[in-house]
């Protein structure tokens, strides 16, 4: 890695923390975390939903078959339904 790749996840990973310090300063939000992978047509899912100091869920789904751009609309999909 270089050090402008560097410098771009030190951003990325400074910008997470602060979306997360903010989101307890503000009990009314939730923070919906997912990871999706594929790897020999087998994807997996991996979501938490955070509020406040609460885990409210966490899941972990498996499938096959599916892309990953399949894959994070589902990702969205079942973190918008577990908060609402």
């Amino acid at each position: 890695m270089n050090y402008k790749e560097k410098e771009i996840m030190k951003t990325y990973f400074h910008n997470l923390d602060k979306i997360f310090e903010d989101s307890l300063l503000h009990p009314e939000t939730s923070i919906v975390i997912s990871n999706a992978s594929i790897k020999n047509n087998f994807a997996t899912l991996i979501l938490h939903v955070h509020s406040s100091y609460n885990i409210l869920a966490k899941t972990i789904h498996y499938t096959v078959n599916i892309t990953f751009t399949e894959m994070e609309l589902f990702a969205i999909k079942y973190g918008i339904k577990l908060v609402s």
